[in-house]
């Protein structure tokens, strides 16, 4: 496609000053994936559309300078980062774009749903819960 990717990403897990004291007491806890930067490098090199940009959003966010954004996946296991990115990229958002909310309907994650829910309210995009576990916003 003639699009431009973003991928944002610690590419080793979450970071331990993003998860608050609710998501700890839930189980959701810093780390918890393999070093994975250079295999992601190389699946994607061929690619020259693709930018791979590492570290902590909300701190990696003003590196992507994208003006329109069409697809925004976020799937970062806890709220805070999650909502900076959907903060960041609502008004990037083209009308008809979405956004996917990877652990949207998890007990686990909750804290995530009520964050998100909120963040729906004040922006006007109702959020449709999957039978993923997934939840996908469509801006108005």
């Amino acid at each position: 496609l003639p699009k431009k990717f973003y991928l944002l990403d610690t590419f080793s897990g979450l970071v331990k000053g993003c998860i608050s004291e609710a998501e700890r007491k839930r189980g959701i806890k810093p780390g918890g994936y393999e070093e994975c930067h250079d295999f992601v490098q190389n699946v994607f090199s061929e690619f020259e559309n693709v930018e791979i940009i590492r570290g902590e959003v909300p701190g990696t966010l003003p590196l992507v300078k994208a003006q329109q954004v069409s697809y925004l996946s976020l799937d970062m296991n806890c709220a805070a980062p999650e909502i900076a990115a959907a903060e960041f990229f609502w008004d990037k958002l083209v009308s008809g774009g979405v956004m996917l909310l990877d652990d949207y309907g998890w007990a686990m994650h909750v804290n995530q749903k009520l964050a998100h829910d909120e963040f729906a309210s004040r922006k006007g995009g109702p959020i449709l819960s999957l039978p993923t576990g997934q939840g996908m916003v469509i801006k108005p």
